[in-house]
């Protein structure tokens, strides 16, 4: 479990941008800088958003990222992930441009997972 910054929150929440990102994840790309930016992003935030959706994609590709999402509140997100252990599952998180920017809080919950029914 992630816990998002308040500045994340309120990045993300801006009508129309969880719509942007994902009709663009399912196209297979991140949006724009200037898309998100066009819909009350800062710049700054928007550069690195889009770092790391490209990111996500990568991880996604590669068969390590299953999902990921916030929660509805916007306050909390999580990643589903097939990790061979617990620092590869670290990794996944610590390299993501937006925690490495400070817009993901620091501390975070790791938690296996085992799935019953696929």
């Amino acid at each position: 479990l992630l816990k998002l910054s308040p500045e994340f929150t309120a990045e993300i929440s801006l009508p129309g941008v969880l719509s942007a990102v994902a009709d663009a994840a399912r196209a297979g790309r991140p949006p724009t800088v200037q898309a998100l930016v066009a819909l009350g992003q800062t710049e700054k935030f928007a550069r690195a958003f889009v770092e790391r959706l490209g990111y996500l994609l990568r991880l996604r590709q590669a068969g390590i990222l299953r999902e990921a999402g916030p929660f509805d509140d916007l306050k909390e997100g999580m990643y589903l992930c097939n990790a061979t252990d617990e620092h590869e599952a670290r990794q996944v998180l610590e390299q993501d441009p937006l925690y490495r920017a400070g817009f993901i809080e620091p501390e975070f919950t790791l938690r296996r997972w085992h799935v019953a029914i696929e």
